[in-house]
């Protein structure tokens, strides 16, 4: 009978003590709830790039001694801070916009420790160039090409195409938009972006999550390979890596042997995020993208993704199609040799050869 007293007694002491701790407190390994909190900033505030944040830790309870505080801002950014830990600031630098988790660790005077974090989104803190550009030449394209990935070299064009059933990659006569070659992705494939890597085309899919790599020359596939981002949009190359969207405001750098993520960016102006970025161009340091179902390109930042200008090519789409899905800009193609453009849209009737007002 004592032991039962005994043990409905202990169940009433925590029951009790439950009801008075804080609220909204997590549990240490020990068991012990946070001594301290973020106070601010607040999970989700929004600053611009090179701003200076303050950091304000809640005042820990009477007795207890914070001996440091380590933050944490990204792979590469550690600070220590000694003094007036509950209170310092940390400076956003040049760095990748987008979201920025801080990770926040404070140590006591007697050994212990606890972690917290909160995220902010990073602004760019660049307004986007407005470029301008020049028709220099029209060709013919195929209107029953819903085109994907285009890509420029000597004097022709690798174009991809897709939908079920439909889906091709084509070595493109400029001249008349006809293929010279043209190999058929089997009817369960939605052909997506391509790039050219050294003597090799690599193509997408859009959400089988597996791609090819053929023979610039002859078409001649060579190799399928997987990869883990769930949908294929648009894809290019920077020279060393490969560099694949996904139709949100996220970029990612791909190892092309193994197809393995080894980085990525988010794409921000300064006023907020870019989503729905499709197919890609590497020129001069610079990603050019199309954004899906707008008129205009951005120009992005590969190692920040800021975007530093803006391209609107409204005045290209063929009359009628504002508004369809089926007829939108969507493909970019780069001629080094005369830093002219080729632009063209799914199921386009015309090919145009513009020159940027600024050259990128």
């Amino acid at each position: 009978m004592p032991r039962i007293v005994l043990a409905v007694s202990v169940i009433l002491l925590l029951s009790c003590c439950r009801k008075h701790m804080p609220q909204n407190t997590r549990s240490l390994p020990n068991g012990r709830p946070d001594i301290t909190r973020v106070v601010s900033p607040k999970t989700g505030s929004v600053i611009h790039c090179g701003d200076s944040v303050k950091i304000e830790l809640s005042l820990p309870p009477q007795g207890t001694t914070m001996d440091s505080v380590v933050l944490v801002a990204g792979k590469n950014s550690k600070i220590l801070i000694k003094k007036d830990p509950l209170s310092f600031y940390w400076n956003s630098g040049n760095g990748k916009v987008g979201q920025v988790t801080l990770k926040i660790m404070v140590y006591y005077n007697d050994s212990l420790q606890e972690s917290h974090s909160t995220s902010l989104v990073v602004l760019s803190n660049v307004v986007p160039k407005k470029y301008d550009y020049r028709v220099i030449g029209q060709y013919p394209h195929d209107p029953d090409a819903y085109t994907q990935g285009l890509v420029f070299e000597n004097g022709y064009l690798y174009e991809s195409t897709g939908l079920e059933g439909k889906s091709s990659l084509r070595l493109v006569n400029i001249s008349n938009g006809k293929p010279e070659k043209m190999v058929s992705l089997a009817n369960e494939f939605f052909g997506e972006g391509i790039a050219l890597y050294k003597d090799q085309i690599y193509q997408i899919t859009y959400k089988s999550q597996v791609g090819f790599v053929y023979d610039k020359k002859t078409l001649e596939r060579i190799r399928s390979f997987d990869y883990q981002i769930k949908e294929g949009w648009g894809l290019t190359t920077d020279g060393k890596n490969l560099v694949m969207s996904d139709g949100s405001a996220q970029l990612y750098f791909i190892e092309p042997e193994f197809f393995t993520q080894v980085d990525k960016i988010e794409v921000f102006d300064n006023k907020g995020m870019i989503p729905s970025l499709n197919e890609l161009e590497y020129i001069n340091g610079k990603i050019v993208a199309n954004v899906y179902g707008e008129s205009y390109l951005v120009i992005i930042d590969p190692m920040t993704g800021k975007v530093l200008g803006k391209l609107d090519l409204h005045p290209l789409i063929p009359k009628g199609s504002e508004g369809d899905l089926s007829r939108v800009l969507n493909g970019i193609a780069y001629n080094p040799q005369t830093r002219h453009l080729y632009v063209t849209g799914k199921n386009w009737p015309a090919l145009y050869e513009i020159v940027l007002i600024p050259p990128i």
